[in-house]
């Protein structure tokens, strides 16, 4: 991308002389004929002003008399990589307009060769958690000498051992198709050689101050700035505050390295949108969101992510892209919670929310409402709303929607809680002696993952331990989820009989499908008398529940039935 094309800008009054010098100044060979509102209306070639003056032209004529007035041009948000393969000896530069058809670039022949190279480029993904692991071996898929770094050595040491260190649908194959071929694994940075850095590390949030850790981040723009050279290419994809990639990860990497961005190296964010479960699977199949720092940072992150999936969508810049993937995680809290508000509204008039919810969604595709929940997990959505948050925090705008909603998804796993230990307390039964089995630890069921991370699993198990409950009261089951992550927490891993056995509380955690293929009955036949038993997805009715053994039961939506 030619990044002096405004030198070559000239207006249509322009006479030929001065459209001439400007030319010869730039060395170009070429000049954007505009009009009045700067938007172009043609070219003008050496060739161009060499064939007026056989056609009796004069150079004090206007350029908007010999121009081209119909030139080949590309669309920044549309067909630019389709131009980028169109240029050739016939057509050396394709001007590059907006929607209002101003001049934004220049593409050039030295555009197409960046291009057209990006699969003789090794790539080097910094993390290699639930996000950079399935997309460095997706990479590794499509044909790019992909290496992987982490400081993780436990995970690294995993991987060495071939074993996938984590469930993600799919993930196996690709792991054991590519570890060894295109794909290998480094802890030392110092060893890489590589054209382009992805960022997939982690930017969790203070537990205090709900503002976003970003030393991760700092630290993998530190080391990148140790390597990166000229025609490099950077791509920040962790979840981030608007911002962070202009004035930390930008500045670091200039800071550090002596180059230039833009000029020496190229910087894009394209955010990962991916649901854990079906990662392997959306990394190909999602439109990718690109924002580049200039526009030769976009051409070459849109030329990556095109070999992965077909649809790209340049949203104009590093904050823009930044935002987008805040803006789809923070509608989803928000969404939830209103479920779970719903939920809890019905349950104090006495009414059922799952089957209220379900009557309002039948046929009624407008508005979609999702099932109450018992809170809202994961890694992503528990903290993505507090980076929107911190976002704001030096704009005048009202972020109350988005607070609120983490407030009601962080208050359900509290309720749900409060409501057992009221039942207990009626039913005059020790806390000392409680035998209490959960089911589900990882943060959602469906697509499965083993991933604990956020999960409300976790949550209210602390919540127990806050009431006075000890630890050798706890009982766990996960269908995915590592046993040693259960032992980790302080739980006693069981099987589903196991579990039940003279169960004084059970709750169904996540909606693993596997559960509705649960006996419930003669596993609730196991459990103790006036079990208190809380489905937190609804797995079953309630009105069949109550009828074994005088279960107490516990709803999100629904109150205690009897």
């Amino acid at each position: 991308m030619n990044s002096d094309y405004k030198s070559i800008i000239v207006n249509k009054n322009d006479t030929i002389t001065k459209v001439m010098e400007t030319i010869n100044k730039a060395g170009s060979g070429i000049a954007l004929v505009t009009d009045e509102k700067e938007r172009l209306i043609g070219i003008a070639t050496d060739g161009d002003i060499r064939r007026s003056f056989l056609s009796d032209h004069d150079s004090g004529d206007a350029i908007g008399l010999v121009m081209n007035s119909s030139p080949v041009v590309a669309h920044e948000n549309r067909d630019r990589l389709e131009m980028v393969s169109m240029l050739s000896e016939k057509y050396k530069e394709i001007p590059l307009i907006d929607d209002r058809g101003r001049v934004v670039g220049l593409l050039t022949l030295k555009d197409k060769e960046i291009s057209l190279d990006i699969k003789s480029r090794t790539i080097c993904v910094l993390g290699l958690g639930y996000v950079g692991l399935p997309l460095s071996l997706v990479l590794a898929d499509k044909g790019f000498k992909v290496i992987g770094y982490d400081i993780d050595q436990a995970r690294l040491d995993q991987i060495n051992e071939g074993i996938v260190p984590f469930h993600e649908q799919g993930l196996e194959s690709f792991f054991h198709r590519n570890l060894g071929g295109q794909f290998s694994i480094t802890s030392d940075l110092g060893d890489v050689d590589s054209d382009i850095y992805i960022i997939t590390v982690g930017t969790p949030i203070d537990d205090n101050t709900k503002v976003p850790i970003i030393e991760y981040i700092e630290h993998a723009a530190d080391s990148i700035a140790t390597k990166i050279k000229s025609n490099d290419l950077v791509i920040l994809r962790s979840t981030v505050t608007v911002g962070t990639s202009r004035n930390v990860v930008l500045n670091r990497l200039e800071k550090f390295s002596g180059l230039k961005a833009g000029g020496d190296f190229s910087l894009a964010y394209a955010p990962e949108r991916t649901i854990e479960g079906n990662a392997i699977n959306e990394i190909q199949e999602l439109p990718q969101i690109i924002g580049g720092f200039d526009q030769k940072s976009t051409l070459l992150a849109d030329r990556l992510f095109r070999e992965v999936t077909s649809t790209i969508v340049d949203v104009g810049s590093l904050e823009g892209a930044e935002m987008v993937k805040i803006l789809n995680n923070t509608f989803r809290d928000v969404k939830f919670a209103y479920a779970n508000e719903m939920a809890l509204i019905c349950r104090e008039l006495g009414l059922d929310a799952v089957k209220l919810i379900q009557a309002a969604n039948l046929d009624y595709k407008r508005d979609e409402i999702p099932m109450p929940s018992p809170g809202v997990g994961g890694a992503c959505l528990t903290k993505d709303p507090y980076i929107l948050i911190n976002s704001c925090k030096d704009i005048d705008v009202p972020t109350e929607i988005i607070r609120y909603s983490r407030t009601i998804n962080e208050l359900i796993p509290r309720r749900i809680v409060d409501d057992i230990m009221q039942e207990i307390k009626t039913l005059n039964k020790k806390i000392d002696s409680l035998r209490i089995f959960l089911i589900g630890f990882a943060f959602k069921g469906d697509p499965e993952t083993s991933d604990i991370r956020g999960s409300t699993t976790i949550d209210v198990l602390n919540l127990f331990r806050d009431k006075g409950i000890q630890d050798d009261s706890f009982y766990g089951y996960d269908p995915v989820a590592l046993n040693s992550d259960l032992r980790s927490l302080g739980v006693k891993p069981a099987s589903l009989e196991e579990g039940f056995e003279d169960a004084d509380i059970v709750l169904i955690m996540n909606n693993h499908k596997s559960y509705k293929n649960m006996d419930i009955f003669s596993l609730l036949d196991l459990a103790r008398d006036d079990c208190v038993f809380m489905d937190g997805w609804y797995t079953f009715d309630p009105k069949d529940i109550v009828t074994v053994n005088s279960i107490r039961y516990v709803g999100v939506g629904c109150r205690i039935q009897t």
